[in-house]
């Protein structure tokens, strides 16, 4: 990811302030693509656990261009700051085994033409303005942060520079550099074995991949490579441009007509891959440089476009979200087993996957793991009281609040929502879809996805271990 810093973060900091007060005030005053079937879908809401459907949410704006690109405009008057999301449809699947790390290349070549000039020179830190690029599985992703100021400025930077559609030698090489630079430096250990559990989990999937390539592959691209991919994905009918803050709805519509109308659309059908998550189930064992000891233990697990996405995000918190999930009281509060532990639900528009971590003694990497699958298996058996789902609920529904109270978080989500084919609406719902969980759905939900686990373990080698 690469960032242009603002230049003025006393502002932003109280605004955030603001913000969170004004959470806290309202949570205060409240009490995949994989083979798998899919559940039915939900009913209308209950009340509990939080009253937060009579929280008023700004309209969203909705405007396709002739070209295909989708504008979602959410306006907030009262915000000084602006915040813009460009999604475009590109990730691992469509860069193939051989181009791996070419979105994220083009990702940063993109920045530079937008924050600097023909000279090299920053023109976009004088605004205040934040300019980060990323490449995720799924998609790409530009972010700006502006002022109501200078937002014709800067989308007038990003359309030009989607607007010139052939690269430079220079441009090219310095973002490969860059790359290389990244993948030659130190990964740090969860990275690396993350990418080994993506490795063995996946297997022929895309998602094996990660989006900052291999080395190998990296080295090979080339300006020619850059323009085909980037004028075969970087079209406007595979874009969405999501804003909110204070901006005039009709006065941008104007705008992003001028800077990207002129955008060609490509046609192309899209390509499901199949995957089976019960062919995933494998073990991993490493010989690890450090006196420590990893355990990773992934599971199948729904697509952010999946009815059960929601009940699967319930049992991500009761498992392995925050310090009071059963993970975490019973390996580290209970048994003292985890210098540090964590867990990761990816959303994904396939397959994605629940991952639980911890570093250990390299001597209880057995118990750990023992640990892990006992509860596992205790929520698939017992299930869950309605009062730690209430509980685990209140957690979540915090969490997407205090994510949406910023522009930027509005702007990415209702973005992401749409770019995944969902429309922009689901995100508005989830709310409502996550308070309709009920213990049964939980249950049935671990029942089905939480099978065929895949382990990787690291620790000192050189030693004989018989803990398994």
């Amino acid at each position: 990811m690469k960032a242009c810093v603002c230049r003025n973060p006393s502002r932003w900091d109280l605004l955030a302030v603001l913000r969170l007060l004004a959470l806290s005030f309202v949570l205060t005053g409240s009490p995949a693509l994989a083979q798998l079937p899919e559940g039915p879908r939900l009913a209308p809401p209950r009340p509990s656990p939080a009253s937060v459907g009579s929280i008023p949410a700004p309209p969203v704006t909705r405007l396709v261009l002739p070209n295909g690109l989708v504008l979602l405009v959410q306006e907030s008057p009262f915000e000084d700051i602006v915040a813009v999301e460009l999604l475009v449809r590109a990730g691992v699947q469509q860069e193939g085994s051989n181009l791996t790390g070419l979105t994220s290349l083009i990702q940063d070549v993109l920045s530079d033409r937008i924050t600097k000039d023909a000279a090299g020179q920053d023109i976009v830190e004088i605004t205040g303005s934040l300019v980060t690029t990323r490449a995720e599985p799924d998609y790409a992703r530009i972010s700006l942060l502006t002022t109501p100021e200078h937002l014709e400025f800067m989308m007038g930077r990003l359309g030009q520079a989607l607007r010139q559609r052939a690269s430079t030698t220079p441009e090219v090489d310095r973002a490969r550099s860059q790359a290389l630079q990244a993948l030659q430096g130190n990964q740090g250990a969860f990275s690396a074995l993350y990418e080994v559990f993506l490795d063995t989990f996946y297997r022929y999937h895309p998602y094996k991949r990660t989006t900052s390539g291999v080395e190998g592959s990296v080295r090979k691209l080339d300006p020619q490579a850059v323009d085909a991919y980037f004028q075969r994905y970087y079209v406007p009918n595979r874009m969405v441009l999501s804003v909110a803050g204070k901006v005039d709805g009709a006065a941008l519509a104007e705008l992003i007509r001028r800077e990207f109308a002129s955008l060609e659309p490509v046609r192309e059908t899209s390509v499901n891959i199949q995957w089976e998550p019960k062919a995933s189930e494998k073990e991993v064992f490493l010989a690890a440089g450090s006196r420590l000891a990893w355990v990773f233990l992934g599971y199948p697990a729904p697509s952010l476009t999946s009815r059960d996405y929601a009940a699967m995000r319930v049992v991500h918190g009761i498992l392995g979200e925050g310090l009071s999930s059963r993970l975490w009281t019973e390996l580290r509060e209970n048994r003292g087993l985890a210098y540090e532990l964590g867990s990761v639900y990816p959303d994904l528009e396939g397959p994605s996957h629940m991952l639980a971590y911890i570093i250990t003694r390299p001597n209880s990497v057995g118990e750990s793991r023992r640990r892990i699958l006992a509860e596992v298996d205790r929520l698939k058996q017992e299930g869950v009281s309605q009062r730690e789902l209430e509980d685990t609920q209140r957690k979540l529904i915090g969490n997407y609040l205090l994510e949406r109270e910023t522009n930027q978080g509005k702007a990415f989500r209702l973005g992401l929502a749409e770019i995944l084919g969902l429309g922009y609406e689901s995100d508005m719902y989830y709310l409502r879809h996550l308070q309709e969980i009920t213990p049964q759905d939980v249950q049935r939900v671990a029942r089905l996805y939480l099978d065929s686990a895949t382990l990787v373990v690291a620790r000192p080698g050189g030693r004989f271990y018989l803990d398994f």
